[in-house]
């Protein structure tokens, strides 16, 4: 028990995993360049994220790794700013998926098809899955499926699918995109919109952690370890 999954409370294993770990290790390394320059934060497109510090990120990031990648006693609360941090690493995963694309034509024979592989291995790791099989059956018969997509291919639109496929496995929905709609909102409107949803008071006012300079050296360490590339 460890995350509050569509399919039940869970942590991630193998190359679901390994894909997830591999996406939160380019952020980390992301933040430690802007303890070093000072500079904002990348832009994942995910509002409830991308407008923490980048301190805020981090202890985000750390609550996520140690509950995504390994089994906890309790599940981690399902906050907007939590969901949001989970939105982020698989578009991270949908962005390195696109400037592997680019840079296909220069890249190493070894790098050229990384990160497609792992989103696909962690696609196809639990075919015989009951959610997998829903995802297939859900598909229009003339569209093609997604365990026909080949490694090399450089539709973009076709990659985001299946990121956003594996993001459905981990998130229940996409209640944290209306964050502006509901704060724009007259308060009793919100709150009736979130009574018709089903979503909690305190999702969108849920502060993120705001860690010390001793913390944050303390989060650099901790995510290192759980980031780091696990023998398959």
């Amino acid at each position: 028990m460890t995350w509050h999954t569509p399919s039940g409370d869970r942590y991630l294993v193998g190359e679901e995993a390994e894909l997830v770990r591999d996406s939160l290790a380019i952020m980390v390394q992301e933040l430690a360049s802007c303890r070093e320059t000072e500079e904002e934060p990348w832009s994942y497109g995910v509002t409830l994220f991308d407008e923490l510090t980048w301190q805020q990120q981090l202890a985000v990031l750390g609550l996520l790794a140690t509950n995504l990648l390994q089994e906890t006693e309790q599940t981690l609360e399902l906050s907007g700013v939590n969901e949001a941090a989970v939105a982020a690493v698989y578009e991270n995963v949908a962005q390195q998926i696109e400037l592997e694309i680019e840079l296909q034509p220069v890249s190493p024979a070894e790098f050229r098809y990384r990160w497609r592989q792992a989103a696909l291995d962690a696609y196809r790791e639990n075919e015989e899955d009951d959610v997998v099989q829903q995802e297939s059956s859900a598909q229009d018969e003339d569209e093609a499926s997604v365990f026909d997509i080949d490694v090399e291919s450089v539709e973009v639109d076709r990659w985001r699918w299946l990121v956003e496929l594996l993001a459905d496995r981990v998130l229940w929905d996409r209640d944290f995109e209306m964050v502006n709609e509901m704060i724009d909102a007259p308060p009793e409107h919100a709150a009736a919109m979130r009574a018709a949803l089903g979503i909690t008071p305190g999702y969108y006012t849920a502060i993120a952690p705001d860690p010390t300079d001793r913390q944050v050296d303390s989060l650099f360490k901790s995510l290192e370890q759980l980031t780091r590339a696990k023998p398959r």
